[in-house]
C-alpha cells in the first residue's frame, strides 16, 4: 500500500509533477507502476525550473520526493526512495506538526 492510499483519507495530498514529459508517456508511466494520484503535467519544464534552483540536490536528479507540510513550508526533501523518513514526516504533520 503507497503512502498516499495509507494517508488520503486522513488528509494527505500527494501530486507528481512530470517536466518535459509528454501525456502519452506519461499514461505508460501511470499505468506500468499504478500510479492513484493525480500526476501534473509541466510540459515546458517551468515549475521544475523554479524547483531545481531551490533543491538540496545540484544534478537536479529524478524522481525527487518533496513532503510540504501543514504550514506549507518544505518538510522533507530527498531523491532516494525512503519510505520509513517519509512515512515519520507524514504521520508527524498529519498529527499536528
Amino acid at each position: 500500500m503507497s503512502l498516499f492510499q495509507r494517508y488520503q483519507s486522513q488528509g494527505l495530498v500527494v501530486w507528481g509533477v512530470a517536466s518535459r514529459e509528454n501525456e502519452e508517456t506519461l499514461r505508460r508511466f501511470r499505468d506500468a507502476y499504478g500510479v492513484t494520484f493525480p500526476i501534473l503535467v509541466d510540459a515546458d519544464g517551468s515549475v521544475g525550473e523554479v524547483y531545481r534552483q531551490l533543491s538540496a540536490f545540484p544534478s537536479a536528479a529524478y524522481p525527487q520526493d518533496w513532503i510540504i507540510g501543514t504550514d506549507g513550508q518544505v518538510a522533507y526533501l530527498n531523491n532516494g526512495f525512503e519510505l520509513e523518513a517519509m512515512t515519520a514526516v507524514v504521520e508527524r504533520e498529519l498529527a499536528g506538526g
